[in-house]
């Protein structure tokens, strides 16, 4: 299984697929003989290239940027959540032709959530880092870059990279997130949990603060095949604060899917 230490790198490329007016940008790496196929949505600034760069070691990794995220333009064309996600399978389903595990953080988690209720056969198995779909904590997403970071992370000072990023890519991202989800719980989504078969495993950092603590509880009481994991001393973007814990832990995961090792309850992933 592939495990983080020296950085890992893939030989990515980059692509696009047109779906319902998007031009949605891809990147495909992986090696010789994938032994499976991934595929992640890409949203938020920080990105999941520890992450990618890692499953590409063994799998077959398709990441595609989420319309209105990152160097796309601004999306005003999605108007729900269950509409975005139906866009992201019309992608997958273009540029993968077998099952594959689904993998998205924060809002890409939500759309990921979605996307495996609208498309079940497609998605073998899911990862949700640090899922907003449900109890988000009101207010969270407002307020300037620097006031994000102080909730983003648990260590603020880690936020330099954030401070580099272009503040118009950021508040076309907040406008986005804000006109789908409003801030609010998915009820919808909750209520339909129980129809999730796939092996699922959800990730939340120990020190989050966009999401309230309970939210983990739902999602293992009602996704049958659920586990739960906790990076302790890591905010709401993992793969900034503790990308090593973070790759070990679904590269785990991908692999092992029912016999992972926190098992059918929640753990606390500690080095």
């Amino acid at each position: 299984m592939p495990q983080a230490g020296p950085q890992l790198t893939a030989r990515w490329k980059e692509d696009h697929v047109e779906v319902a007016g998007f031009r949605i940008r891809s990147w495909d790496a992986g090696p010789p003989q994938p032994t499976g196929t991934v595929v992640m949505l890409e949203g938020m600034t920080w990105g999941l290239s520890t992450l990618r760069n890692a499953l590409a070691q063994k799998y077959r990794v398709m990441a595609l940027e989420l319309p209105g995220f990152g160097a796309s333009p601004a999306n005003t064309r999605s108007q729900s959540m269950q509409e975005l996600a139906h866009t992201m399978a019309q992608v997958a389903a273009q540029v993968v032709s077998d099952a594959y595990t689904l993998i998205g953080a924060s809002f890409g988690a939500h759309v990921a959530l979605w996307q495996t209720l609208q498309s079940p056969a497609s998605v073998e198995a899911l990862v949700l880092i640090a899922p907003t779909a449900l109890l988000p904590v009101p207010g969270a997403l407002a307020g300037t870059p620097e006031e994000m970071a102080m909730r983003l992370f648990a260590h603020p000072e880690k936020a330099r990279g954030l401070a580099s990023v272009d503040p118009a890519i950021v508040a076309k991202e907040q406008a986005l997130v804000q006109r789908l989800t409003g801030g609010r719980h998915d009820a919808e989504a909750e209520r339909r949990l129980v129809e999730i078969a796939c092996a699922t495993l959800v990730l939340f950092g120990t020190e989050d603060q966009m999401v309230a603590p309970e939210a983990a509880r739902i999602y293992r009481a009602r996704i049958p095949n659920s586990n739960i994991a906790f990076v302790y001393d890591a905010g709401h973007l993992i793969e900034a604060e503790r990308p090593e814990a973070l790759v070990n832990a679904v590269s785990d995961y991908v692999e092992l899917r029912e016999t992972f090792i926190v098992g059918r309850q929640s753990g606390l992933i500690n080095p």
